[in-house]
């Protein structure tokens, strides 16, 4: 048992555990919003719609908590900024490019010269994709974000101080959102706010999900002994926020006209809830990485290939409609939704472990496990190293 838990403290294999899940989450996420917009939904359909869709909102707050760990954990002084941005923009940059021009020539309506650098820079082309434009400033600012970070962990003197910072920063990104949700986020401004899309693109208005996963990577043990210990706690939160957040949905616009863009990450009820969850779901996945089943084994297959699927969903998503319009099967319905997420999450995870073993892979589905198949190794042009004295 301690060879056990030492190999998950070294590894932390809850982690990818859960980026498997907040992928799922995102792609039930975007068959909730597709069965919403069709239209004649009965009350009671719209009310669960709802309900599910703040179960899955945890998402993108989760990938950063992820992306936060990864980094903070795997960062060394000795690190090339040039090399790093480089490698960086292979593996996320060029696959976004490849899935934003898809997006944008099968938009049904004509790509201006604008609209296509729109696409590309805002990440426009398609509703999923502003996250990798925020995601990508994390790295541009990565060696400020650890020279702080760490500036910030020498001025601790036990876990408890880590804890209380963490406190104080929780507090400050609450008055964040607090700002955002009266001067930002509001019913005149709720779909067309220019300001709102540039936000909803910065990583400063999702930063405090950073910090949570970087104090993990820097004290691991406490930090699965802090979320273990206060789980209960947590849940009780949960819960009382699940209501709340569902109210909100609910009483904005009213029962009878329910828009899920109200349930926004900018705001500090959806920040509280989300964390709230974020833990719950990181104890779930240590549990399930104890289990060692069939279930952690699939959750860890798809983990290898998350990024590339999630670029490419939205496009299985589309794929999967037609599919499902063969069949008699109305399309605003609950069985709809859960059908259309499953063809969707399985035809995104087949078509990336496909694809990584076709050469330039790299380029179109992002860094992915050695493939089975191997093909002479066709490596992009790379900056010119310094020539060895």
């Amino acid at each position: 048992m301690e060879k056990e838990m030492e190999s998950m403290t070294q590894n932390a294999p809850e982690f990818k555990v859960l980026q498997s899940i907040a992928f799922l989450a995102v792609v039930l996420q975007s068959s909730l919003l597709y069965t919403m917009n069709q239209g004649n939904i009965t009350l009671e359909h719209s009310l669960i719609i709802g309900m599910l869709f703040n179960l899955a909102k945890f998402s993108a707050p989760a990938f950063i908590f992820i992306v936060g760990f990864h980094l903070i954990r795997q960062y060394t002084k000795q690190m090339v900024y040039t090399e790093y941005i480089y490698e960086k923009t292979a593996h996320l940059i060029a696959p976004y490019f490849f899935w934003s021009i898809v997006y944008l020539f099968i938009a049904n309506q004509v790509v201006t010269m604008e609209g296509a650098l729109k696409g590309l820079f805002l990440g426009t082309a398609a509703p999923h994709l502003w996250y990798v434009i925020m995601m990508f400033q994390i790295h541009l600012l990565f060696p400020l974000l650890c020279t702080l970070f760490y500036w910030f962990k020498q001025r601790t003197h036990n876990q408890q101080d880590i804890y209380k910072y963490m406190v104080i920063f929780a507090t400050l990104y609450f008055l964040l959102m607090w700002y955002s949700s009266h001067y930002i986020f509001n019913g005149e401004k709720l779909t067309s706010s220019a300001i709102l899309q540039y936000t909803d693109r910065s990583f400063f208005f999702y930063s405090f999900y950073f910090v949570m996963g970087g104090i993990a990577a820097v004290a691991l043990k406490a930090w699965r002994a802090f979320v273990t210990k206060h789980i209960p706690l947590f849940t009780i939160l949960f819960f009382i926020l699940f209501l709340y957040i569902n109210y909100e949905l609910f009483s904005f616009y009213g029962v009878d006209s329910i828009h899920l863009t109200v349930s926004t990450y900018l705001k500090p009820s959806m920040f509280l809830y989300i964390v709230c969850e974020i833990f719950i779901l990181y104890v779930l996945s240590i549990m399930i990485v104890q289990r060692r089943g069939t279930l952690y084994k699939t959750l860890h297959f798809i983990g290898s290939y998350t990024y590339g699927a999630y670029l490419a969903h939205f496009f299985f998503l589309h794929l999967s409609t037609k599919l499902l319009s063969l069949f008699t099967i109305q399309a605003n319905t609950i069985l709809y939704s859960l059908l259309l997420f499953l063809m969707t999450a399985t035809f995104s995870i087949i078509t990336m472990v496909i694809c990584s073993t076709i050469p330039f892979h790299t380029w179109i589905i992002g860094p992915s496990p050695a493939p089975a198949i191997k093909w002479p190794t066709l490596v992009p042009l790379r900056p010119l190293l310094r020539s060895k004295k």
